[in-house]
Parts: structure tokens; C-alpha cells; sequence
């Protein structure tokens, strides 16, 4: 019977996944471009980025599915390519793009089935245990051909457990689900830390890896363009914009006023004025200044960034790869 994973000091500051300098080209087209980033372990990291950052690719090499043109992986202790790198990659589990399951079993036979792939044996105690926690205990010995697309879900997470693997790699799990599958997967994934397990999780859906994940990987063009928590990302993004709303027959005289003090008027939506004043100007100054030309405000308010908003910052602050100097880099767009 194999022991249940005991959860490492949470002082452990080693990093079951590495990636230093990665690069993959196929031909002159570069989908990863000198890609670095570590991974905290015994959290959930979410790897996210605009379509073609190269999100699904990483992860194969990762996992040794796709060979990298350059650069270095380390997992687990070990560097891609050294004697016992395969005896790395049987400590991770992953689903990529689809769950591995067969229909023809039912999931308890699924997950036995897994077990002698990884093991040569079954522990039958195991596959109980991973069908709790996945909550298919009351449905193990049902084919899957009849569960929900979230129930196929977490059937294809509890196989990834099988073995007790240390590091987990999964690709857009949420993908299609229904807000209530999706919750089940956030639940899912918060609890595979606690038993020692490092999860890596790609998702476009930026307010879901908010919530679930301890620290955030952003790609664009296939480079890492921040790593920390979300409260690392968001700091000091905040700008100094002001959203200033006024009367319907008080726009006139609004702009005016602005106009004659300055300000800048970044973007006027309605009765609403969108205005990047100097730092040294708050929302006490504009309502002054607006009260002294019979202008009463509504509103004024800053609003905050969101992840959403950093993310689309980031992403724009990207240089265009069709506009580097380089054929190759050409070639990347």
C-alpha cells in the first residue's frame, strides 16, 4: 500500500519546476522565446496568456511530449536530459487538452487501470481515496460515457493522482465547464497543496485563476512577462486616473474648465470625464476646481486595476513580434 504524501515544511523554499532560458522553433517560427520562471512548491500557480503565448506548449516540454530547441527544464531534482530525468517525469502527473479516459470502464476500473500503468499493482485504498476526493465515490463503478463534462473533469484529475505524484500539470481543466463544474475544479486544486502536491495550471479565465491559485506565471509571445501573487502583479499598477461624472447640461462648462486648468481629458464616455491629472492633484482638487466654474460632480472616483486590467497592460506592453529586426523573430507572428 503506498503511504499517503506527507506535506512538506512549508519553510521548504526548493522548486519541484524550473525553466531557465526555454526556447522552442519549429523552423523559423518561434512559439517559445527564452522563457524563465520557477515554481513555489506545495501551491497552485496559474499559467496564463493570450492565445499563442505559448501556454500548452511549455507544459509538453515540461512533461518531455515536445523537445525544446534551447534552454533548460529541471523537475523535481532533476535537468532535462541527464540519466534519470525519466525518473523525474513518473513523479508528475498532468491531463493535457483532454482527460485519459476510456469509456469502456468505469472509473473506479479507470483509475486501476492508471495504477498498473504507473505501479504495476493496484491499491484499492488509494482509488477510494482519490474518488472521495474527487467526489465520485457514489459513482465509481459507472461508466463515464454518462457523467457531466465537469464529472469527466475531476475523473481525469483523480487519474493524474494516481501514484501520489509531486508536481501536477494541467491544461485548461475549467475549459467548457459550467460556472458550478468550474467552482468544483477551484475546490479541487486548493486541496491538492495540502497533501503535498504542487499543482501548474493553465486557464484564459482570469478571474477563476484569481481565486484559485497562490501565484500567477503571464506569458506574451512566449516569454514570461510577471511572476509573483496577484498582489505582487497589481502593485504600483495603479494609475492616477480619475472617472469624473456631471450633469447632462453641465458637460460644456466641465470640459471647459478641465481644458482651462490643463487636465488632461484621456476619454470622455457619456457625462462621465476619464482625467489623468498630475500626481499632486487628487479628487478634493477637481471637485474644487469644478465647483469654482458652477459645475456640481456627481461622482469622483478612482478606479481600481484588476487583475483583467494588468494583464491587458502587460500584454500590450509587448513588443509585436513582427516588428523585430531579426527573420526569425519575424517569422513568429
Amino acid at each position: 500500500m503506498n503511504a499517503p504524501p506527507q506535506p512538506r515544511p512549508s519553510g521548504s523554499t526548493d522548486s519541484p519546476c524550473e525553466v531557465r532560458h526555454l526556447s522552442k522553433r519549429y523552423g523559423e517560427h518561434v512559439v517559445v522565446d527564452d522563457l524563465s520562471f520557477s515554481i513555489p512548491r506545495n501551491q497552485v500557480v496559474g499559467l496564463i496568456g493570450p492565445n499563442g503565448a505559448g501556454k500548452t506548449t511549455t507544459m509538453k516540454m515540461l512533461l518531455g511530449l515536445v523537445r525544446p530547441t534551447g534552454g533548460d527544464i529541471s523537475l523535481l531534482g532533476r535537468t532535462i536530459g541527464e540519466p534519470r530525468w525519466g525518473d523525474a517525469l513518473r513523479r508528475v502527473g498532468s491531463m493535457i487538452e483532454a482527460p485519459p479516459i476510456y469509456d469502456r470502464l468505469t472509473a473506479r476500473q479507470n483509475l486501476q487501470y492508471q495504477a498498473l500503468a504507473v505501479s504495476g499493482s493496484v491499491d484499492d485504498d488509494e482509488v477510494d481515496e482519490l474518488l472521495r476526493l474527487v467526489d465520485l465515490a457514489d459513482r465509481a463503478d459507472d461508466r463515464p460515457r454518462g457523467y457531466s463534462l465537469g464529472m469527466r473533469q475531476r475523473l481525469g484529475i483523480a487519474i493524474t493522482l494516481v501514484g501520489s505524484p509531486e508536481l501536477v500539470i494541467l491544461d485548461e481543466p475549467g475549459n467548457g465547464l459550467d460556472p458550478s463544474g468550474i467552482i468544483e475544479i477551484r475546490r479541487l486544486m486548493g486541496r491538492l497543496p495540502e497533501s503535498g502536491t504542487t499543482v501548474l495550471v493553465s486557464s484564459h479565465q482570469l478571474a477563476e485563476v484569481q481565486q484559485a491559485c497562490d501565484q500567477l506565471v503571464i506569458l506574451a509571445n512566449g516569454r514570461t512577462v510577471a511572476q509573483g501573487t496577484t498582489s505582487d502583479i497589481l502593485s504600483g499598477r495603479s494609475q492616477h486616473v480619475f472617472h469624473v461624472t456631471v450633469g447632462d447640461d453641465e458637460t460644456v462648462r466641465a470640459g471647459a474648465a478641465l481644458s482651462a486648468a490643463g487636465l488632461v481629458v484621456v476619454e470622455r464616455i457619456g457625462t462621465t470625464f476619464v482625467i489623468e491629472p498630475p500626481p499632486e492633484v487628487g479628487g478634493r482638487d477637481l471637485n474644487r476646481l469644478l465647483a469654482s466654474s458652477d459645475v456640481f460632480a456627481s461622482s469622483i472616483n478612482q478606479p481600481v486595476v484588476s487583475l483583467e486590467d494588468a494583464f491587458l497592460d502587460l500584454v500590450r506592453q509587448q513588443p509585436d513580434p513582427a516588428q523585430h529586426d531579426t527573420p526569425t523573430q519575424k517569422a513568429a507572428s
